[in-house]
């Protein structure tokens, strides 16, 4: 059978050729948009009008990204909430505000690829039980409808 004809890569712009649809430049972009087009919505993934409530209790107590005021920069920018111990090993703590940091986009990033790796094995969260016990539980929204 005779070899596929090269093609232009789909992705827009893109000069390179291949025998599939795109490039292997941009191969790994078309596999993110197909996952992300069957991922759930926010709604079902959790994020509804109660922790809209939380984030913003959450970003107005903390309105800096707390990774770069620990290097000694203030940053007020692509603010994000990231949950300490991720809500798919503890989801009972999603809407607690003792789990919660304020990070930018970057340190948000880098936090959720760490957290992919540690809990990839079936890893427990570290101190997990101490946040849910809570030192501070005053920080909890638990009752917020």
């Amino acid at each position: 059978m005779p070899a596929k004809l090269k093609t232009r890569c789909s992705h827009p712009g893109c000069p390179n050729t291949t025998r599939d649809r795109f490039c292997d430049e941009h191969r790994h972009e078309a596999s993110h948009r197909w996952s992300d087009e069957r991922r759930s919505t926010p709604a079902q993934r959790g994020y509804d009008e109660r922790w809209r409530k939380v984030r913003r209790i959450h970003i107005k107590r903390h309105p800096y990204c707390e990774d770069c005021l620990d290097e000694g920069v203030v940053n007020t920018r692509n603010l994000e909430v990231d949950h300490i111990i991720p809500i798919e090993v503890r989801p009972d703590l999603r809407l607690d505000l003792d789990n919660l940091r304020t990070r930018c986009r970057r340190h948000h990033k880098l936090k959720t690829d760490e957290d992919k790796r540690k809990y990839a094995a079936g890893a427990t969260a570290p101190n997990a039980d101490r946040v849910a016990a809570g030192g501070k539980m005053t920080g909890s929204l638990r009752g917020v409808p």
